[in-house]
């Protein structure tokens, strides 16, 4: 489930848009409480409103979902994320990088999902607020304070996201982030094996993509250390069309040394490149190498630190959230971070 990036964004339900949308009817489980303001999205399974809520006043993004005749099996799939969702976004509840959950519920063949109404997503910002312009290190550290500190708190509560990537991040009207989309999270409590693949290509951990189901809530890492780059550089580190040449992108930039250490390895053939070393201080260079304006985004060795602790190929020795939000990097002085 995928989030919409239009200006006005909130939750998409699915790429499949249906060739039809109903009015949201003051019968139906969700239309009791709430006034239909505009379509936002709509998808095979259902669609998402903005709304207002009658009993507050406050405005709403709304995610409404119908039992589908033609869908058979899938009904349960969606459903059930759905469900994983309420659940996941309860337990969150009260995080200020969690998109806020409102009201929620099920009835027979309908279930609904009311949040707080946040803003554009964080990819539509990348993509047309800033016209695929970098954002300075100062606006990256801040971004990531907030989507780690939200992913910190996920993971204490045994919580994995899944799908982290652009898409399912929203931005306020003060530029705040929000981590939303929670259909795809997973709960750690019972151990793997988890599910694979999971999550979307691109923001997929080396280890997901080699077929792992004992990951842990580093896969999260991962994806934000892909964010983190996508930030300062503009753009998304891989470009491959498939998981296979995305993995082989990440061993051309990272080296290959990493990943055979990893305890899962067991020696498999990798694609891709040969070279032990990592090649991503070049990508992001100290300020005093990269500071021309058509030149590779710069980077301080403390915020260098941070993005090759996220994107370690070898799971083992990969940042976890909470272990990144301790760094030096989030605590020195803004002098001595670069401003472009």
């Amino acid at each position: 489930m995928g989030w919409s990036s239009a200006p006005r964004s909130s939750p998409a339900l699915d790429d499949d848009v249906a060739t039809a949308t109903p009015e949201l009817s003051k019968n139906s489980v969700a239309g009791s409480r709430f006034h239909q303001l505009d379509l936002l999205g709509a998808g095979t399974f259902g669609v998402v409103y903005r709304a207002r809520d009658r009993r507050t006043g406050e405005i709403v993004a709304i995610k409404c979902l119908r039992a589908n005749s033609s869908a058979g099996h899938n009904n349960g799939r969606y459903f059930s994320a759905f469900a994983s969702e309420v659940s996941a976004l309860d337990k969150c509840s009260g995080h200020p990088s969690i998109v806020q959950p409102r009201a929620s519920g099920l009835l027979g063949g309908e279930a609904f999902l009311a949040m707080e109404f946040v803003g554009p997503t964080l990819k539509h910002v990348i993509k047309h607020d800033r016209f695929r312009r970098r954002h300075t290190e100062l606006e990256v550290r801040l971004f990531m304070r907030q989507l780690l500190s939200g992913v910190r708190r996920m993971n204490r509560l045994g919580l994995m996201h899944r799908d982290l990537k652009p898409e399912n991040v929203l931005v306020d009207a003060r530029g705040s982030l929000k981590i939303c989309d929670l259909g795809l999270s997973c709960s750690m409590a019972d151990g793997p094996p988890y599910s694979n693949p999971v999550g979307t290509p691109g923001y997929r951990a080396p280890e997901i993509i080699l077929g792992a189901t004992d990951y842990d809530e580093r896969v999260d890492s991962w994806a934000l250390g892909v964010i983190m780059a996508e930030l300062l550089a503009g753009k998304h580190p891989f470009h491959g069309s498939s998981d296979a040449d995305h993995l082989s992108e990440m061993l051309d930039l990272l080296g290959t040394a990493d990943i055979k250490e990893w305890s899962g390895y067991e020696g498999r053939r990798l694609p891709g490149g040969s070279q032990p070393e990592s090649f991503l201080r070049i990508k992001f260079p100290p300020p005093a190498e990269g500071m021309r304006i058509r030149g590779p985004p710069a980077l301080s060795d403390a915020g260098f630190e941070i993005l090759s602790g996220l994107l370690r190929c070898n799971p083992d020795k990969r940042l976890t959230a909470a272990q990144a939000l301790q760094h030096r990097w989030f605590k020195e002085a803004t002098s001595t971070i670069t401003r472009r």
